[in-house]
């Protein structure tokens, strides 16, 4: 029982350090967006949009990319597990030995699904993306139009 719990914690340990890995690159292809978009900010924010409506619009951006990649995941993963045998056996095959061990795993991996877990990722993974939209947003609404637009 004490080796479960072990793996347990690690395999949360992995999960919070990918989540990290993908609110970063949220973070990223936000920038990248805003960086992209500022001649259109700036007409935005000449027209009369407020820095707030902006920084909405960027920070729903990452919701959205945060719903998008947890439907996705959520998609991936049950697949997988519905189908693990195979998938071990693809890997073995393209390793050229056996994958795991069955003495330390036993005959059969455990492919349980939890749906308490996927709700939970899919109720956090759009929250985080949120919050790691709020930095590109702040960068979106301080954009200053007549400097765009004087450059462009």
């Amino acid at each position: 029982m004490q080796q479960f719990q072990s793996d347990r914690t690690l395999f949360t340990l992995i999960a919070i350090i990918i989540l990290i890995a993908a609110c970063s690159n949220i973070i990223s292809m936000l920038v990248l967006l805003v960086n992209d978009k500022k001649k259109e900010i700036a007409i935005l924010r000449s027209m009369g949009a407020s820095s707030k409506s902006i920084a909405v619009i960027f920070g729903f951006c990452g919701f959205i990319m945060g719903l998008f990649s947890s439907i996705i995941g959520i998609g991936a993963s049950i697949i997988t597990l519905k189908h693990l045998d195979v998938v071990i056996k693809l890997l073995s095959m393209i390793q050229g030995h056996t994958f795991f061990n069955a003495a330390f795993f036993g005959n059969k991996l455990p492919n349980d699904l939890s749906y308490d877990a996927l709700l939970f990722v899919i109720i956090i993974t759009p929250i985080l993306a949120l919050i790691a939209g709020i930095v590109p947003a702040i960068k979106a609404s301080r954009v200053h139009p007549s400097s765009i637009l004087r450059s462009q």
